[in-house]
């Protein structure tokens, strides 16, 4: 049976606001991805344009090259948005391996995929060539941006299911393709008069501009894959939804806990994965936690649930203290037991909220109040 996910809505502007706050919170590790790539493009460069005949004669092996260094750049990049920059090797060059041919194969795949949209766009130009043209780069970009999803998780050493992952974007083709084909495109053309210039100086501005567009491409397609991929997380038996729902509101800075009744191992297991939010810890400015149902109303087996439930939190182990507020929405009394909560959040302000005060709750945790 096919997986099939409800239609995602990704907010294209906040998607690109985290990128760029998260690439500038790690420009440290971003400029050591781009180190040799850079360089090794500098070096080709240069010998275009000071040896052009040679240069030419070369040609095919100057394009595998600069293939395989965007290959290591682009893995790099998706490493750091979602990994970290301890899983950026020194310089960004690292040995090219199976991760490396995969990742190509599924480029090459995108390739193809956007040709033959393009093909099938060409009886358009009939009727009017700048209406097929339109049509066509506005189809393939579609269809290019929902095949991209499979990139991060190739970086990240995943199988890939490419009917689950094509179901993922759906509703959310566009905005991808606008990242992955839009912007970068929009980029090369405002670039072009100085990438072909016979000036190294302009031909080297151009080249490190399309390098930083193309990074923050690949990290907003990073981000994007991360929240849509928070979609599937609990998909592994519909019949019996985990309690426990866990995602980043990236637009706020903050993390959000729901847990809706009792949980078992299963969404123990759920909360731990919370590990693929820690590209966002930069940017949090608090944790939302909200218990639902009467065996959350205030009592010590509820706390004793509610300290094994946040144990299990991944992110709170390794990064609790960039957390500046906690807050915790829940029925009954639990005030009395809301200084317990510093054993897990030393260095955050912890506030209690009832049920229905769950805006309130937020817009405090977001230091909006």
């Amino acid at each position: 049976m096919s997986t099939r996910f409800p239609a995602a809505v990704l907010p294209l502007g906040r998607t690109l606001a985290a990128t760029l706050a998260l690439l500038l919170e790690r420009r440290s590790a971003l400029l050591n991805a781009l180190a040799l790539p850079w360089v090794i493009n500098i070096l080709l460069d240069a010998w275009i344009v000071l040896a052009a005949a040679s240069a030419e004669a070369a040609l095919p092996a100057i394009l595998l090259l600069r293939l395989a260094v965007y290959v290591m750049l682009a893995i790099n990049v998706h490493r750091l948005v979602l990994i970290g920059p301890e899983a950026v090797p020194r310089f960004g060059i690292g040995p090219f391996g199976l991760r490396e041919f995969r990742y190509l194969g599924w480029s090459s795949a995108q390739f193809l995929a956007a040709a033959f949209v393009l093909l099938l766009a060409v009886p358009l130009t009939a009727i009017s060539q700048p209406f097929g043209l339109a049509v066509g780069l506005i189809a393939m970009s579609w269809v290019v941006g929902r095949i991209a999803l499979v990139l991060p998780e190739v970086a990240l050493e995943r199988g890939v299911d490419l009917n689950a992952t094509w179901q993922l974007g759906r509703g959310a083709g566009f905005a991808l393709g606008l990242i992955v084909i839009g912007l970068p495109l929009l980029v090369t053309l405002m670039l072009l008069p100085l990438a072909s210039s016979d000036a190294m100086v302009l031909r080297l501005v151009a080249m490190t501009m399309s390098m930083l567009t193309v990074s923050f491409a690949l990290a907003a397609l990073s981000i994007a894959w991360q929240q849509l991929d928070w979609r599937r997380r609990p998909a592994a038996d519909p019949a019996a939804p985990p309690s426990v729902q866990l995602g980043p509101d990236a637009a706020r800075g903050l993390l959000e806990l729901d847990v809706r009744g009792t949980f078992g191992t299963r969404d123990l297991g759920h909360v731990a994965s919370g590990d693929g939010l820690l590209p966002y810890h930069g940017r949090l400015k608090g944790l939302v936690i909200t218990l639902s149902g009467a065996a959350w109303e205030g009592s010590e087996r509820a706390w004793d649930a509610l300290d094994t439930l946040l144990s299990h939190l991944g992110f709170v182990r390794v990064h609790h203290e960039h957390l500046e507020r906690v807050a915790l929405i829940a029925p009954g009394d639990w005030q009395a037991l809301t200084d317990r909560l510093g054993k897990h959040f030393a260095h955050a302000q912890v506030k209690c909220f009832g049920e229905g005060e769950d805006q309130t709750a937020r817009a405090w945790c977001a230091g909006e109040m």
